[in-house]
C-alpha cells in the first residue's frame, strides 16, 4: 500500500518481521517502509510522522547530490580520468574498438550503428582496467604503510558507494567511477576499506587510525562526495522479485534464520536478526522445461553481541539458491542452497531477466536455432531439407488456424496464444474471440499477398516464441498482470519502438523471434557445404558472376522453401559477400543484378537504398545532402549513380536504366551505404525524426540504410565538383512568376503539352499562369511545374521565390521535395509520386480540383 505523508508518498510493505524498518533509496529519496504483519496502518503512519525530519534530510541529500546528465556517447561531451578534463571524440569504426587518449581528447572508436548502452559497457571496462593499473600500484604502498592487508579486492560499478569491504573474507571492493576522480581520492578509499579490516564501524578507532596515516582525509572525503556521480536511473523490482517478496518471504526468512543458527550453534552469545529484505533476484535460468533456477539475494540487519550490553548492528549478505514449477501459482517453489554472498549493487543476470524473458545477442541467434532443431528435428542438422515446420508446430501440441484475418491493415503476420480467452489490439478492441492456449494463428494473406517462404517464416517465428517465451507469459498470469501480452504475443511486420533502450519484454522477444527463424528454417550447418557444393558445380574454375549466385539462391529458396530474399539475405549472413549484387529487391520491385570487386564492400554495406532511406539520408545527413544538392548523382533503380552517359542510359521513350558497364562496375560509380536496424538509427534524437519516421513507407525486418562518408565514398566523392547555377545566371530571368515560367519553357524547348505531361499540371492552367500573373496556385503545382522543367534545385528555389511558399530545407517535407528533384530528376513523374505518397508526402502536380 502506499501512504502520503506532508505530500511525500512512502511505499509500506507488511512482512514478517519483527521491527519496522525504513529506506529512503537513490536516485531520487523513494521512501519505503517494511512494516510488521501484525502492525496496522495507523501505527505505521504514527511511524512516519516520528521520521519526517529523517526523511526530509536525506530526500534533500540525494535531490543536492550533483549528477552527471545522461550520457550519448558522441562528440563534444566531457570524460574524467584521474580528475583531468577531456572531451570525447567519437569515431565511427565497424574494424574494432578502441579507447585512446589523445592530448585533451579522448577518441572512442566504435561502429557507427553501436547503441548507447553497447558505447556505455565498452566505456565502464576502459575505465576498469584504467583504475585496476593504478590500484595494482597503490593497494600494496598503503598495505606496506599500515600493515593492513587484504586477501583480495575487486572493482565493480556501484551507484550508492565509493567503496565496500567484506572484514570477514578480507575483500575490499571499489567503484569504477574513481578511475574519473583525482588520484588522491583513490588513496582515501583504499585506506577507508583497509581501516575497516580493523574496525566495521566509522568508531573512534577508525578515526584514529585515518589520522594517523592521512591527516587531511577529511577534506579528501568532502570532495570527492562534493564531486558529480554519474546519471543514474531508478530501477524497478522485477515482477520475479516482486512475486517472491510477496508469496514467499516467510520460506526465505525461515530458510535464513535457520542457516544463521546453524552458523553461529557453537558460539555462546548468538546474533539476533533485526530485519531480512529480499535485493535482487539474478542468475535466472531454466534448467529445464517447466523449471525456472535462480537467486535470492537478500541483506540481514543484525544484532552482534558484544561485551557491552549495548551491542552494535551490523550487516550480513546470503544467497538462496531456488527454484520453481512454472504454474498458475508458486506452489513448486522450493530452496535447494544458501550461503554467504558480497554485498550487491547491481543486477547481473545472464540467462533471463526478472521478467523471464531471455538474455539472448544477436551473437547467439545461430546457437538458438541449432538448439531448437537438435530438439525437434535433428535430420535438419544433417542435410539440406525443406523444414516440416508444419509437422513441427504438430508436434509441440500447437494447433495453427488460417482464415481469420489480425488486422484490417495487416499489421501482424501471426499470434500465438499462451493463454485462454479474449485477443485484444492496442487500442483494447477484441480481435480474436475465445482463443485458447496453443494456438497459432496466420493471417491468411500472408500466403496469397506475400509468398508461401513468407507464412513458412511466419510459423517458424511463433514455434519459437513458444520454445522459449512461455516463462514470461507463464509469470505474467501467476501475477495477475492485465496485460494482453501475458496471452499472446501478436507478431508485428513494424517493430513497436524504433529505440531499443525503450524496448519492454514483447520488443525483445519479438526480436529474437525474428533472428532466430530464418536460421531454423536455413541452418548455417547445412547452407554452407551446399553452397560451396553448388559454386563448383555451376562455376568451376570461373570467376563467380552475379548470375552464379542468383541459380545458387535460386537452388536455396527451392532446398529450404523459402523466399529469394531470405536466401540471399542468409547467403550474405554467412560470408559470401558478392550474392549483394544478386536480385536485388527494392521499392516492391527486383532490378537488375549487378556486380562488383569483393574488397569493395566491408559487412553490413550494400549499394542499393530504398527511397525512404534516401529520403531519410537526405533529411539527416549533411554530407549526403551536399552531394545530392551538387547534382551529379541520380537516383536509378534504388541506386545512387554518378549522373555521367557512361553509367546512365536514357531510351528513347524516357525509361532511364544503368548502363550494362556500370552494372558491371557498380562500385565504380555508386555511393555505398549501410545496412542497419531502424531501433539503432543514428538519427535518433534530431530534429522531426520522431515525425519522419510516423510518415515514411515501413521497411520490412526494421532494416535501416544510412549513408556514411567512408573510404569507398570519399573516393568516389574526389571526382565530382559542385555543380548547379550560379546566382549571376538565375538573375537573368525576369521578376515575376509569370514572365520566368515562360522564359524557362522556351529554354528548355517545353511546348504547354509536354510540360503538362511532365508535370502532371493541367494545360490550361499552365496557360492561365503564364498569362496572368495573379491566377491562383498551390505549392504542389508549382513544385510539379518544377519537375516538368527537370530545374535543379536552384532554379526551382528562384522560381519558387517568385510565390508566396518557400523550397528551403527547413522541414522535412521541403527536404523530401529537394531531394526527389536532386537526384529523381530522370524518373517519371508517377514514380517520383508515388514515392512522395509512400512516405506520406502529397505528390506533385495539380489537385483534382484545378
Amino acid at each position: 500500500m502506499r501512504i502520503v505523508i506532508s505530500g511525500i508518498p512512502i511505499d509500506v510493505q507488511k512482512k514478517n518481521i519483527k521491527n519496522m524498518h525504513l529506506q529512503v533509496k537513490p536516485p531520487d529519496g523513494h521512501v519505503v517502509i517494511s512494516a510488521p504483519l501484525s502492525v496496522d496502518d495507523k501505527a505505521i503512519e504514527a511511524y512516519a510522522r516520528t521520521q519526517l525530519g529523517f526523511i526530509k534530510r536525506s530526500i534533500a541529500q540525494f535531490q543536492d547530490q550533483p549528477r552527471a546528465s545522461k550520457r550519448q556517447y558522441v562528440s563534444g561531451e566531457t570524460m574524467y580520468i584521474w580528475g583531468k578534463q577531456y572531451f570525447l571524440v567519437f569515431k565511427a569504426d565497424n574494424q574494432k574498438n578502441s579507447f585512446e587518449i589523445d592530448n585533451q581528447n579522448v577518441i572512442l572508436s566504435m561502429s557507427g550503428k553501436s547503441t548507447v548502452k553497447q558505447r556505455d559497457a565498452y566505456v565502464k571496462e576502459e575505465y576498469r582496467k584504467i583504475l585496476k593499473e593504478e590500484i595494482e600500484k597503490r593497494l600494496p604502498k598503503w598495505e606496506e604503510i599500515t600493515g593492513l592487508k587484504c586477501d583480495s579486492w575487486q572493482t565493480k560499478y556501484m551507484v550508492t558507494k565509493w567503496g565496500a569491504c567484506s572484514t570477514d573474507k578480507k575483500k575490499l571492493w571499489f567503484n569504477l567511477q574513481l578511475a574519473q576522480k583525482p588520484v588522491i581520492c583513490l588513496d582515501y578509499i583504499i585506506l577507508h576499506e583497509l581501516t575497516h579490516l580493523i574496525t566495521r564501524k566509522h568508531d573512534s578507532v577508525f578515526i584514529a587510525h585515518m589520522d594517523r596515516y592521512m591527516p587531511n582525509w577529511r577534506e579528501v572525503r568532502k570532495d570527492l562526495n562534493d564531486s558529480r556521480l554519474d546519471y543514474y536511473e531508478a530501477q524497478d523490482e522485477s515482477p520475479l522479485q516482486k512475486l517472491i517478496d510477496q508469496s514467499r518471504y516467510d520460506d526465505i526468512r525461515d530458510a535464513v534464520l535457520a542457516y544463521i543458527q546453524e552458523d553461529n550453534s557453537s558460539e555462546k552469545k548468538k546474533p539476533v536478526i533485526a530485519d531480512i529484505e529480499i535485493e535482487n533476484v539474478i542468475h535466472i535460468e531454466q534448467p529445464e522445461e517447466g523449471i525456472i533456477s535462480f537467486d535470492v539475494i537478500v541483506s540481514c540487519d543484525m544484532e552482534m553481541p558484544s561485551t557491552s550490553k549495548k551491542g552494535y548492528f551490523g550487516e550480513r549478505w546470503l544467497n538462496i539458491h531456488c527454484q520453481v514449477a512454472l504454474g498458475i501459482d508458486m506452489s513448486g517453489f522450493r530452496i535447494i542452497g544458501i550461503g554467504n554472498c558480497d554485498p550487491q549493487e547491481e543486477s547481473d543476470n545472464d540467462r533471463l531477466s526478472g521478467e523471464l524473458v531471455p538474455i539472448i545477442s544477436r551473437d547467439q541467434f545461430e546457437k538458438e536455432a541449432e538448439r531448437f532443431l537438435e530438439r525437434y528435428c535433428p535430420e535438419a542438422m544433417e542435410k539440406p531439407i525443406c523444414l516440416p515446420i508444419d509437422q513441427i508446430a504438430e508436434e509441440m501440441k500447437l494447433k495453427v488456424i488460417e482464415d481469420i484475418p489480425l488486422s484490417d491493415e495487416l499489421l501482424y503476420f501471426g499470434t500465438v496464444v499462451f493463454d485462454d480467452g479474449n485477443i485484444l489490439d492496442k487500442h483494447r478492441k477484441i480481435t480474436i474471440r475465445n482463443a485458447q492456449r496453443g494456438t497459432v494463428y496466420l493471417d491468411p494473406r500472408v500466403s496469397y499477398e506475400r509468398s508461401i517462404g513468407t507464412r513458412r517464416t511466419t510459423l517458424a517465428h511463433e514455434c519459437f516464441h513458444w520454445h522459449r517465451h512461455q516463462p514470461y507469459h507463464v509469470l505474467m498470469r501467476m501475477i495477475g498482470a492485465d496485460d494482453n501480452l501475458g496471452r499472446a504475443i501478436q507478431c508485428q511486420i513494424a517493430a513497436g519502438s524504433t529505440n531499443s533502450d525503450k524496448w519492454k519484454a514483447g520488443d525483445w522477444m519479438e526480436w529474437q523471434a525474428k533472428g532466430v527463424a530464418p536460421k531454423i528454417l536455413m541452418p548455417a550447418k547445412t547452407v554452407r557445404p551446399l553452397v560451396d557444393k553448388l559454386l563448383v558445380e555451376f562455376a568451376g574454375n570461373d570467376p563467380v558472376s552475379v548470375s552464379t549466385f542468383e541459380r545458387i539462391i535460386d537452388a536455396l529458396a527451392d532446398t529450404y522453401d523459402v523466399s529469394r530474399q531470405a536466401a540471399k539475405i542468409r547467403l550474405i549472413e554467412l560470408g559470401y559477400t558478392k550474392a549483394e549484387g544478386a536480385y536485388p529487391y527494392v521499392n516492391g520491385k527486383y532490378v537488375s543484378g549487378y556486380s562488383f570487386d569483393a574488397d569493395a564492400l566491408e559487412k553490413d554495406q550494400t549499394f542499393t537504398i530504398p527511397y525512404a532511406d534516401l529520403l531519410k539520408a537526405y533529411c539527416y545527413d549533411r554530407n549526403f545532402r551536399k552531394l545530392i544538392d551538387a547534382e551529379k548523382f541520380r537516383y536509378i533503380d534504388g541506386h545512387v549513380c554518378l549522373n555521367e552517359d557512361k553509367y546512365i542510359v536514357r531510351d528513347d521513350d524516357g525509361t532511364v536504366s544503368l548502363s550494362n558497364y556500370a552494372i558491371n562496375h557498380i562500385d565504380e560509380c555508386c555511393l555505398v551505404f549501410m545496412r542497419g536496424y531502424s531501433y539503432q538509427s543514428k538519427y535518433q534524437g534530431l530534429k522531426n525524426y520522431a515525425f519522419f519516421m510516423r510518415n515514411s513507407a515501413p521497411q520490412e525486418d526494421q532494416i535501416e540504410f544510412s549513408f556514411e562518408l567512408n573510404k569507398h565514398n570519399k573516393t568516389l566523392l574526389a571526382q565530382i565538383q559542385n555543380a548547379g547555377k550560379s546566382a549571376s545566371a538565375l538573375q537573368r530571368y525576369p521578376g515575376s512568376f509569370s514572365e520566368t515560367l515562360v522564359q524557362l519553357m522556351k529554354d528548355k524547348k517545353l511546348s504547354v503539352k509536354k510540360l503538362a505531361d511532365g508535370s502532371l499540371v493541367g494545360e490550361k492552367t499552365i496557360q492561365r499562369l503564364r498569362n496572368n500573373e495573379e491566377y491562383p496556385t498551390t505549392k504542389q503545382t508549382v513544385l510539379g511545374l518544377c519537375y516538368g522543367l527537370k530545374l535543379t534545385i536552384p532554379e526551382a528555389e528562384m522560381l519558387l521565390g517568385k510565390t508566396e511558399f518557400s523550397l528551403k530545407g527547413t522541414t522535412p517535407e521541403n527536404n523530401a521535395y529537394r531531394c526527389t528533384l536532386g537526384s529523381c530528376a530522370e524518373l517519371s513523374i508517377y514514380e517520383v509520386n508515388e514515392m512522395l505518397v509512400a512516405n506520406g508526402y502529397l505528390p506533385f502536380g495539380s489537385s483534382p480540383a484545378e
